[in-house]
């Protein structure tokens, strides 16, 4: 009875897709009351349900293991379901507090602020002009004591040099840095 039905609604047929409908409603007023119970949007709630299921009767493959009044069900399920998923837009300048506050102003950031992070880029881009300005080896060495974290006694090692060379070349690249970053 139901293939027949469902075969000449697919066709066009308006008696029996209304006929389809009908025979739905205790469906869809079930599908309501149990995933989206709001009163008053009830009727509106119906219509959707109906146009559910006249979408879902073009969509629906017979061929597939599923009968029909499950996938209705199916599809009336997440049609309601969907409907808690409404998004509520709320904008940082609405005001709370009486009005005295808009909820910006009680947004705490662990980030730094802008202004902070643009000072920190500039200072960054003026040691790397300056770290280019130093020797090779005093680089070198900054770059392994300060950024690699080696002991002055690991650098002597690692470049073959004495302990003294490296705190004497360190410290002449620093006092450089010093000069060219003010």
């Amino acid at each position: 009875m139901w293939d027949k039905l469902i075969e000449e609604a697919r066709k066009g047929n308006r008696e029996a897709a209304g006929e389809i409908i009908n025979r739905l409603q205790p469906l869809v007023i079930s599908s309501i009351r149990k995933y989206y119970n709001n009163g008053k949007e009830y009727e509106d709630l119906i219509q959707e349900g109906n146009l559910m299921i006249l979408e879902s009767l073009k969509s629906y493959d017979s061929t597939k293991a599923v009968h029909f009044l499950g996938y209705i069900k199916l599809n009336l399920k997440y049609l309601y379901l969907n409907k808690h998923k409404r998004k509520i837009h709320l904008s940082l300048n609405d005001p709370i507090a009486d009005g005295e506050l808009e909820i910006i102003d009680i947004l705490v950031s662990d980030d730094k602020a802008a202004l902070d992070i643009v000072l920190e880029d500039e200072r960054n881009i003026q040691l790397n002009k300056a770290l280019e300005k130093l020797t090779e080896r005093q680089r070198e060495i900054v770059i392994l004591y300060y950024v690699k974290n080696m002991s002055i006694g690991d650098i002597g090692s690692k470049l073959g040099i004495s302990y003294r060379t490296v705190v004497n070349t360190k410290t002449r690249a620093l006092e450089n840095l010093k000069k060219w970053i003010r």
